[in-house]
């Protein structure tokens, strides 16, 4: 096989190995990020990185019981972090929420505040129609008992006056 090509496949190969960035970004305390397409290993470097099958078994049956520790502690560790992102997450929409309900509870306090007003503006309007009617009553009560009043003490003077003109018409001459 020659270096230019794999398999019968030409490719170019990177000019500086040593400039050559991994297609992700990872931090101990951070998701690991990948970007992929920014530089495409050439078939020769990838295929320096494969191991053999017997390499590989070998490699995973040697490793230590430090090494196992730190590897179910990173995937504890990894679990614990997506679950607090999920938390936050959670926590995040329930403050959200609870942010849109007291939002409507203010609009239905501002609702009910102007449905009281008006229905007081209304109560004082009756009441004022009301005092107005009692008034109203209360003088026509003092009408009414003063022309009753008048009423009888007419009838009482045409009673008179017919009881005088019967007894008078004896004693008095009728002028013409």
């Amino acid at each position: 096989m020659n270096p230019g090509g794999v398999a019968s496949m030409p490719y170019m190969p990177i000019p500086n190995p040593s400039s050559f960035y991994p297609h992700y970004y990872m931090s101990r305390d951070a998701i690991p990020s990948f970007h992929f397409g920014m530089h495409i290993p050439s078939m020769q470097l990838m295929h320096d990185l494969v191991l053999p099958a017997t390499e590989i078994a070998t490699t995973y049956g040697k490793r230590s019981s430090d090494e196992m520790d730190e590897y179910q502690f990173r995937q504890a560790e990894e679990r614990r972090k997506r679950r607090m992102i999920s938390n936050r997450e959670s926590a995040r929409r329930s403050r959200m929420r609870k942010q849109k309900q007291l939002h409507e509870l203010w609009s239905q306090v501002i609702s009910l505040r102007g449905a009281n007003r008006q229905l007081l503006d209304e109560l004082n309007g009756v009441e004022c129609n009301r005092d107005q009617t009692l008034r109203e009553n209360a003088r026509l009560r003092e009408e009414k008992a003063k022309l009753e009043k008048q009423l009888q003490e007419l009838e009482l003077h045409e009673e008179r006056l017919e009881g005088h003109e019967v007894n008078g018409n004896e004693n008095c001459p009728i002028e013409k």
